[in-house]
């Protein structure tokens, strides 16, 4: 088992250092003039999970409730009590006639090597978590495209997807966002557009854009809903060093929109990258209605709020790897200011907020720091 786990984790050094960039084209355009003109007034069966406890507990639920079938896709798959929990799930879902399918990128294995050092390679990979098992069908192809996606696909009417991987510091530890959404119409939309590469069917007000061989969308939808910003733009993401999204930050906040972004202040990577973007936002002076905030703890999120009635939700970073080359899924919705998932996310967003520390001069990077953020900007 070590030499076979040894050779993926070659192989997805290589793919991380040599990614093919297999995505499809990037369009010019995405978001339909019907998703800006048209808003969900409700949404009973659409719901924001915030931080591991809740997303797990829904997780889980949803395992146990499984009837048919079970999709996953995920990144980082630990053997930890959370990892080991989800995979035991899936083997009582699967002995009870469930089909199960997961699917992880094995580029994600490289976060996991002191894991699998220590003898503790992740449950994808042993025949004691999923591999071999009856139902079970397990794909972690070194070669295949890198797939940031998280989700989990219940049946035909529910799926649960966001930022978090199947690890117990995203179950207790790091701050967090996930959907969760009930839906037959919808499920079926992602199962077309996700799973078997089809056209996205739903044009408004909840729009799923995806990053696959097919197109690279998501890119594209974020600078249209910060271009169409009138009032306010919130982010609150993990990691930001994308230029493209950046110039449409600095533009919307030079025509007057008050723009607050969120950044963990000590991320688990990408630390000096961040520092390099906060200077560019800085940079606009003290009259802008920029503002920058530094979380206390880790934050995960990649989570844009957008004149408090256009969200965008998913597993896409703001950084090149993310928006161009990896696979991704982000959820678009214009929904009314009453809706209880737009309404959560308004006031979650000004918690956190609340909780962060402004920052108010620009870092001073050295020579090391500036190399730094010019690595962490391109390789991950």
């Amino acid at each position: 088992m070590k030499p076979v786990i040894a050779l993926v984790l070659l192989a997805s050094a290589v793919q991380f250092g040599f990614n093919p960039m297999g995505l499809g084209p990037e369009p010019e355009r995405f978001l339909t003039s019907d998703f800006f003109e048209t808003r969900l007034e409700r949404s009973d069966d659409i719901e924001l999970l915030v931080d591991g406890v809740a997303a797990f507990d829904t997780i889980f639920e949803a395992i146990e409730g499984a009837t048919t079938r079970i999709d996953v896709q995920t990144y980082i798959w630990r053997d930890d009590a959370t990892g080991n929990h989800v995979a035991s799930s899936l083997r009582e879902a699967a002995a009870r006639g469930v089909e199960v399918r997961v699917r992880k990128d094995v580029l994600g294995s490289v976060f996991e090597l002191g894991d699998v050092l220590a003898g503790r390679p992740s449950p994808v990979f042993t025949r004691s978590g999923l591999r071999g098992q009856d139902n079970i069908e397990v794909s972690t192809d070194p070669f295949d495209d890198n797939d940031h996606s998280k989700y989990f696909v219940i049946d035909e009417s529910t799926v649960i997807f966001g930022g978090m991987n199947i690890a117990d510091e995203y179950h207790h530890q790091w701050h967090d966002y996930m959907v969760w959404i009930r839906h037959e119409r919808f499920a079926e939309a992602f199962d077309a557009r996700v799973l078997e590469g089809k056209a996205w069917p739903i044009t408004s007000p909840a729009v799923l854009a995806v990053n696959d061989r097919q197109a690279t969308e998501i890119r594209t939808a974020m600078i249209e809903i910060l271009d169409r910003a009138r009032a306010t733009i919130v982010i609150e993401h993990a990691y930001f060093s994308e230029g493209r999204v950046l110039e449409a930050v600095l533009r919307a906040a030079r025509r007057g929109v008050a723009v607050d972004v969120v950044l963990p202040e000590e991320p688990d990577t990408h630390l000096y990258a961040n520092r390099a973007t906060i200077n560019r936002l800085l940079a606009l002076g003290e009259g802008s209605a920029l503002r920058v905030h530094l979380y206390p703890r880790m934050t995960h999120a990649k989570v844009i709020l957008v004149d408090g009635v256009v969200a965008a939700v998913g597993s896409a970073n703001l950084t090149p790897r993310s928006l161009i080359t990896s696979k991704e899924i982000t959820l678009f919705l214009h929904g009314a200011e009453d809706v209880p998932f737009i309404r959560d996310l308004a006031a979650r967003l000004a918690s956190d907020i609340a909780e962060s520390r402004r920052v108010e001069t620009p870092f001073r990077l050295g020579l090391v720091a500036r190399l730094g953020a010019v690595a962490g900007k391109y390789t991950w």
